[in-house]
């Protein structure tokens, strides 16, 4: 996997659909001009398209599969086109109530053809198997989701696995969805101290994208720092990637530089939980 994010912001969910595929272009110079360097393209596939698996005869299972997960969108020319300027990587966000359908899905080879692999799960068992066991990058819990209930020790549990958690400031600008959002964004706080937070737009055009100084500033609102704000579209977004490199390889090494100060802050805040 090619992977060699930029130096500047990032944005992890760009959606992309067949309507919203003539104004992408626009959308990622939009992405450039107001600072973001990485993006991520993302694609959506529901576990209702499991369903017509169901109808098929026995033999036909792997070319079913194939046709499931659709191909990711072929990003080199978009990455020609903007060389220099953003690194465009590919997403998949999986919608998924069962945890039996993660494990189909992972057997299928397209799969690996993703720079990030992303989990939205609709039901409390699968936010339980997503924290504890599933094999993805990055856990999104949208709204609506019924009976989802996070917990200090699955939070805590996904983070000690190396998994992250997505908040969408679109959600955000949509009143259905922005208290669940602002909720769930308080529980990272209080259970964790927002460990392993990212910020993503999940816009589907140019006209949802804010700046990132704007995000940082919203951060207030989602219980973040400045400093936490900031990380959230910055360096955590570069430790997730580095972490789904090593999931689509199979194995991989990095480090990461832990300085006195914020010892001393993950300790104070070990104290106040």
């Amino acid at each position: 996997m090619d992977l060699k994010p930029s130096n500047g912001f990032f944005d992890l969910c760009i959606n992309i659909s067949n309507e919203n595929e003539e104004c992408l272009k626009d959308t990622l110079l939009r992405l450039y001009q107001m600072g973001y360097r990485t993006v991520a393209l993302n694609q959506t596939l529901h576990e209702s398209a499991f369903d017509n698996d169901k109808k098929k005869k026995k033999g036909t299972e792997n070319k079913t599969l194939a046709n499931i997960v659709p191909d990711p969108i072929d990003v080199r020319q978009l990455n020609e086109e903007f060389k220099g300027k953003l690194c465009i990587l590919n997403r998949i966000t999986f919608i998924c109530s069962d945890p039996a359908k993660t494990h189909t899905l992972a057997h299928c080879a397209t799969m690996k053809k993703y720079h990030l692999y992303a989990i939205v799960p609709t039901k409390q068992n699968m936010l339980e198997f997503a924290c504890s066991q599933l094999n993805a990058d990055l856990i999104t819990i949208r709204s609506p989701a019924s009976g989802i209930k996070m917990s200090r020790k699955l939070y805590r549990q996904a983070v000690g696995r190396g998994m992250w958690f997505e908040i969408q400031y679109a959600d955000l600008l949509n009143k259905k969805t922005r208290v669940t959002t602002i909720y769930y964004s308080h529980l990272f706080y209080m259970y964790y101290k927002s460990r392993n937070v990212i910020i993503s737009s999940g816009a589907t055009n140019a006209n949802l994208i804010r700046s990132p100084y704007d995000i940082i500033s919203l951060g207030t609102l989602l219980g973040l720092s400045e400093e936490k704000s900031k990380a959230a579209i910055l360096n955590q977004c570069q430790y997730l990637l580095l972490k789904a490199e090593r999931r689509v390889c199979g194995r991989g090494v990095f480090t990461v530089q832990v300085t006195e100060e914020s010892m001393e802050e993950d300790t104070s805040e070990e104290e106040c939980l």
